[in-house]
């Protein structure tokens, strides 16, 4: 395998590794960090359920998930990218940069 083909993996890997989103934590556990700003917020969660707040939490992620999705998106089809300093191949694998990003995000393993 090319080191471009190793370095878009690890691109790939790399942007599923930040993939977390911490305000989905923050509403999980039913506060935000208390600052003045965020008092309504933590009102606002200290009102849910724990099953709400997770529910809540799980959209609040799936929107982080499908903002980068949507970025990839557009990377893939306006720009030519670098990682570490390693132009990346456009499609390697016949498969667009957010596409690969779900599969990863999902524990699919990498073609060979």
């Amino acid at each position: 395998m090319t080191k471009e083909v190793e370095a878009y993996k690890k691109f790939i890997d790399e942007v599923v590794s930040i993939k977390d989103a911490a305000t989905s934590k923050w509403v999980a556990r039913g506060s935000y960090p208390e600052t003045k700003e965020n008092q309504y917020r933590n009102e606002v969660l200290s009102s849910l359920s724990e099953a709400q707040r997770e529910e809540v939490a799980n959209i609040v992620q799936e929107a982080k998930e499908s903002g980068v999705h949507d970025l990839l998106a557009l990377l893939n089809q306006e720009c030519s990218l670098a990682y570490q300093g390693i132009a990346l191949p456009s499609e390697p694998f016949g498969t667009e940069l957010n596409y690969d990003f779900v599969a990863r995000l999902e524990a699919d393993k990498w073609p060979r």
